[in-house]
């Protein structure tokens, strides 16, 4: 259990929700987000313009080796008292910190606007600066060639030791990570390969996880690709060399063996709940209409389920919150750098990436309260969100 108690002392809300088994919801989405930390600066979706460097000097203080090393990332407030659980971002493929930040670009059908970005949702919900934190673990070359980017130790290391700066700045046992796409996959890899390489706590470390559309069961589209492409690296399979280094290929017979996208053993992406019991995790998923999971021309049930855990009870909520234009099918021009189009529902909906900019609210109940399933989506009201269950 964490040293710093879960708090639920949060902004004082217009109204107070009462939510299936007893739970309780606390939000006023008109008080807006308190005084912010971090700022998106200028948005050309799907990348916010500001500095990708935007610690507070207290954490950089704090852990001036992390922070020196790090591309980027947010974090830290001066005379600011953890309450909660501090909560650690981990960005995707292409990605850098600051995005969480980003802006809302439209509205999602009939629903309304979300009126703020994922960290501002924290900040309204009374989340404190010194209780968020993000780190960019690309450099600005690896995120202009996500192509050739894949699960390796130095990334692994990387994320660790932010994790435990964070832990020492905050003096928590634990944190709450919440992690989108390929930042899902490196930080469960990383945790793994902590507690069985250098004997340190790895899974201790986490109170709660957020899947947000990670390839847990591999990228449909790597199948077309292939599993030794040197084009596109990300999307390889398991090193025979080295069994902590892989990259998206699905589990095959043969050199495309891949643990880590397959459905058994300790390395188990999708199995990884059952292994961890005392961890809570949650999914967030545009379902086939994420256009990162969804480009092969068949296997779209696949596609679908691709960011799902496998049962487990502390598996609390799996929320498919895709809507929009359906996914495109794989791009065979590695020319712009992709292996898919940039299409699907975050044309006009929610696909790969408004799963995580759009939903900052259902972010925030999963880490705030005891939500299960659609409890967890209470509040949310800018799209549709649909629990569903793995394969």
């Amino acid at each position: 259990m964490s040293s710093v108690l879960r708090s639920k002392k949060m902004i004082i809300p217009a109204a107070v929700l009462a939510v299936g088994a007893g739970a309780t919801t606390l939000w006023a989405a008109e008080d807006g987000p308190q005084e912010t930390v971090l700022d998106c600066g200028t948005f050309n979706f799907p990348k916010c313009g500001n500095s990708d460097t935007q610690f507070d000097d207290s954490f950089i203080e704090s852990a001036p080796e992390v922070t020196a090393r790090a591309v980027g990332g947010f974090g830290g407030e001066a005379e600011c008292t953890p309450e909660r659980t501090p909560v650690v971002f981990v960005h995707g493929n292409a990605d850098r910190a600051v995005n969480w930040d980003s802006d809302i670009t439209g509205p999602v059908g009939d629903h309304p606007v979300a009126p703020l970005s994922v960290y501002d949702e924290f900040r309204a919900a009374g989340y404190s600066g010194c209780e968020l934190f993000g780190l960019t673990y690309l450099t600005d070359a690896e995120q202009k060639a996500p192509q050739d980017n894949y699960h390796e130790p130095e990334g692994y290391a990387e994320i660790l030791d932010f994790v435990d700066a964070v832990r020492d700045y905050t003096g928590s046992e634990q944190v709450d990570i919440v992690s989108h796409s390929f930042g899902v996959s490196m930080s469960m890899a990383a945790l793994t390969w902590d507690a069985e390489t250098r004997n340190g706590e790895g899974w201790d470390r986490v109170e709660r996880f957020v899947n947000i559309a990670g390839g847990l069961r591999g990228l449909g589209s790597c199948r077309v690709v292939g599993y030794a492409n040197p084009i596109a690296k990300t999307c390889g399979s398991q090193n025979v060399f080295g069994e902590y280094v892989f990259g998206f290929h699905p589990d095959g017979a043969g050199y495309a063996n891949n643990d880590w996208t397959g459905a058994e053993g300790p390395h188990s992406l999708r199995s990884m709940p059952s292994l961890h019991p005392d961890v809570a995790f949650y999914t967030i998923s545009a379902g086939s209409y994420d256009q990162v999971h969804c480009t092969p021309n068949d296997r779209f049930e696949e596609c679908a389920q691709g960011a799902l855990f496998e049962p487990s009870e502390n598996v609390r909520a799996q929320i498919d919150v895709g809507t929009g234009t359906p996914a495109a099918h794989i791009d065979n021009d590695m020319s712009d750098g992709a292996i898919f189009n940039m299409a699907a529902g975050d044309f006009d909906g929610v696909g790969h990436f408004k799963a995580k900019n759009n939903t900052g609210r259902i972010l925030v109940e999963m880490l705030s309260t005891e939500c299960r399933q659609a409890e967890c989506t209470i509040t949310y009201e800018f799209g549709p969100a649909v629990p569903v269950a793995p394969l």
